[in-house]
Formats: C-alpha cells, structure tokens, sequence
C-alpha cells in the first residue's frame, strides 16, 4: 500500500495495469493476536445475517468518507490536468528543457535534469491536495496511525522514487518518439510489459520494505503459518513459511488487509499485524483463499492481457490527441514537437484524460475477476474452514466496518470507480452460495470432488 507523489502518469498507468497481481479482500474479526489456532471442528453456528450492516453512527461516517474519497477522485483528475498545462503554458516545462539543453547535449542527461526538476514542481503543486487526502481525510475518519513527520517522510520517499523510475520511463518514451515519430504509441506500448512485469518482480524486496517493516510470521504465530501453508498448499500454490509475513501496518493505518504479491520467486503472503488484532483464523483463511484464486484462475495474466489491450487503445488513442494539440497549444508553450522533452505535460494531459475515460471498462474487468476470486476462495475453504459461509461474512463485514467501506454507493460510482462489487454484493454472495450443501458440483474447484 503505497502513495507515489505524482511519479509520472505514464508510469502510473502501467502501474494501474500492474495492479491486477494484488487484489484487496475482506477481513475480518476474531481472537486477538496470539490466540490463533486450528480449526475446532466444532458444529457450525448459525450464519449471519447476509447484508452489510453498520451501526448508525458508523453507517453516517461510512458514508460521508466514501462521497469525500469520490469527489476527491474527480477533483484530483481535473487538479492534476491543471497542473500540467500550467507547467506548459506558463513555459515552466520549456525552462528547464532549456536548463537541461545547456547542461548536456546528451538525451539520458537532460532527463537526469529536466524530471527531477518537473516532478519537483509538479509534486509541490499538487501537494494541497495530496496532503489534504493523505492525511488530514484519513486523521480526521480516525483510519490514520501516522504522525505528521512520518507522513512527509512517505511523501519524501514517493517523490524518490517517483524521479527513480520517471527518469528512466521518460528517457525510454522520447528515445521511442525520436526513433518512430510514427510509430512511438505501439512500440512505448510493447515497452510497457517488461516494465509492468519487471515491477512486480522487484516490488516485494524493493518497493515494498521502504514503507514497512516485514517479518516472518512464524516467530510469532507457527500455528497460523502451519494453517496458511496448508491453504495454499490445498489450492496448488507453493508459497513456504519463510515467505510469509507479518507487515507492521499498524504504523500507518487502522485498515485491515492481508494479500498474496509478487510472481514466481517473488510469491508471498503478507498479513497486516492490524488483521491480526481483528480476526480469526478461518477469517484469514478465507481471505488468503480469495487471493490465491486470482493465481489459479490465471486471473493475472489474463487480466495483464485485457488490460494492456486497453493500454494499446490509449496509446493509440492519445497519438492522435497529441499530435492535434501540440500543432495548437504546443507552441503557447514552446514546445518544439513530440520529440521535445518539454511536451511532457501535454502528453500527460492527454494520458490523463485517456485513463480517466477508460476507468469503467479496466474497472469492469477487475470486478469480474474478483467476483470469481470470491467464488473460489469459497470453494478451496470447503473441508478446510468449518464454516466458510459464516467466515467469509464475518471477513467482508469487519473489511466493511473497519475500513469505512460505502454500504449504499450510487450505481454510477460503482460502474466508474469500483474495482471490486460493492460489499452488500459480496456479502449476498457470500451467504448464499453453497453448493456442497446442495449436493452441486464445485465450478472452480472440481479436483475437490
């Protein structure tokens, strides 16, 4: 769970496309941390009742976080297009392409100049407003455990990686518009999936670690890493002890979470020490058998797929949007073509727009895959957890409580934003589908017949 201050949105789009290797799940309550054991076996209490259900005063304040993270949404995308055609047509970006051109005829050179210095400004620009989100939002629905130092700390190492990985994705951008003035939307798009796949593979022992603090689980609670590996083990996933984890997120947030990250060597589980407080071990079973769906079902390759084909249309898309624009408002802002290394806000202007308005369609397609995560995580905990119904109920119920999550959002929210479908669904969902009660085969699952 990371916030890059304004890392360059080309980036962050391929980072969005990225994001299918991490779903959030429910969570849920139970025993406190160091009370986890196995399953009892025990004859099954009556399940709870399937629907989302807050207590009045909580409900007001779900609500009223929700519609402030959505405005928020809409206002950050029109704050962020501002920003950038303020640098452009204020000449704030042709400046320092000028800086740069002085500094060095070489083009890794300039972007060593120019993105640190556009990042600098763009990053101190949109600060309000990150901050505003970031911090004082999240104190002020009581979710935040961060100081005020320790926030700006983040913020800090954001903005390091953000000019780390902006350097280098610009560098790579102008290099393919210089050699294909033609061309450089398909081939900066086929550059786009090393680059995706390379950040999964290192955001575990790089990214990660700069923000928490990751220890292995089984020092402090063996039973539970006996149970995990067991699950995962159950669902064709080899993931070993050492590679399960206790994150500290207590440090930042009160939110709940646990997830599986990472591709091949990289897999691993990770279990929020807030999660560990708040629930109980056929909860966490129920979350971790969600995720490690999205692994079986090859929901990551083919949502990578889905979603890159997105990323082509954009592409191409934004190719003709630019080329219109920099012939107009280009010249206001002196730049001198797309090869110009200070057409970089115009051509996140451009982006941003394209990703805004492709959101329900890359939206749409996660929930479908984690409607099926749901599924499957059912399924897998069928022999496993006593009573996978009650314990997927009670994970997306405290998920809800404990996170704030919206229990009424508006369909035309739903079908913009939300990635997965909304908790009353998944709950629903959650309650009712049983088919080893009903003498039905499972669909996901069938070696389990």
């Amino acid at each position: 769970m990371k916030r890059f201050a304004w890392i360059l949105l080309c980036l962050c789009f391929l980072l969005m496309v990225a994001g299918g290797a991490r779903s959030a799940c429910g969570q849920a309550s139970g025993p406190q941390a160091g009370q986890f054991g196995p399953s009892t076996g025990k004859a099954q209490s009556p399940p709870p009742p399937a629907t989302y259900s807050l207590t009045q005063e909580r409900r007001a304040k779900a609500i009223a976080y929700s519609r402030s993270l959505y405005i928020l949404y809409f206002v950050g995308t029109l704050v962020s297009i501002g920003i950038n055609l303020f640098l452009l047509l204020g000449g704030i970006a042709a400046r320092f392409r000028d800086w740069a051109r002085r500094a060095s005829q070489r083009h890794f050179v300039q972007c060593l100049i120019f993105v640190p210095l556009f990042l600098a400004a763009a990053t101190l620009l949109s600060l309000p407003l990150e901050f505003y989100s970031g911090y004082v939002l999240e104190h002020r629905f009581g979710l935040s455990t961060q100081g005020l130092v320790a926030w700006f700390g983040d913020w800090g190492i954001s903005l390091g990686i953000g000019v780390a990985l902006g350097v280098f994705v610009v560098w790579i951008f102008y290099w393919v518009v210089r050699r294909s003035p033609r061309r450089w939307w398909f081939y900066f798009w086929l550059t786009s999936i090393p680059l995706v796949l390379g950040y999964i593979l290192i955001e575990p022992y790089v990214i990660d670690p700069l923000y928490y603090r990751f220890t292995p689980l089984e020092q402090t609670q063996p039973a539970l890493v006996g149970r995990i590996e067991g699950m995962m083990n159950h669902a064709g996933i080899k993931v070993p002890p050492e590679r399960i984890f206790e994150m500290n997120a207590s440090s930042r947030t009160k939110a709940v979470d646990a997830y599986v990250t990472g591709l091949g060597a990289s897999k691993r589980v990770v279990v929020w020490d807030t999660t560990l407080k708040t629930m109980g071990p056929d909860e966490l079973l129920l979350i971790l058998g969600h995720e490690t769906g999205h692994y079986v079902l090859h929901h990551i390759p083919k949502e990578f797929a889905l979603d890159e084909g997105v990323a082509l249309l954009i592409f191409f898309l934004g190719f003709i949007a630019a080329n219109r624009l920099l012939g107009t408002v280009g010249p206001r802002g002196g730049v001198e073509g797309a090869s110009d290394i200070a057409s970089l806000p115009l051509m996140l202007v451009v982006l941003t727009l394209m990703v805004f308005f492709s959101a329900p369609l890359v939206n749409a397609i996660s929930r479908h895959y984690e409607h099926q995560a749901d599924q499957f995580g059912l399924e897998v905990a069928y022999g496993v957890v006593p009573n996978p119904n009650a314990a997927e109920v009670e994970s997306l119920q405290i998920l809800g409580n404990e996170d704030l999550a919206d229990p009424d959002p508006n369909p035309f929210i739903q079908f913009w934003l939300y990635t997965h479908p909304p908790l009353e669904d998944r709950i629903r969902f959650a309650a009712s589908y049983h088919p080893w009660a009903e003498g039905k085969p499972l669909e996901l699952l069938p070696s389990r017949q």
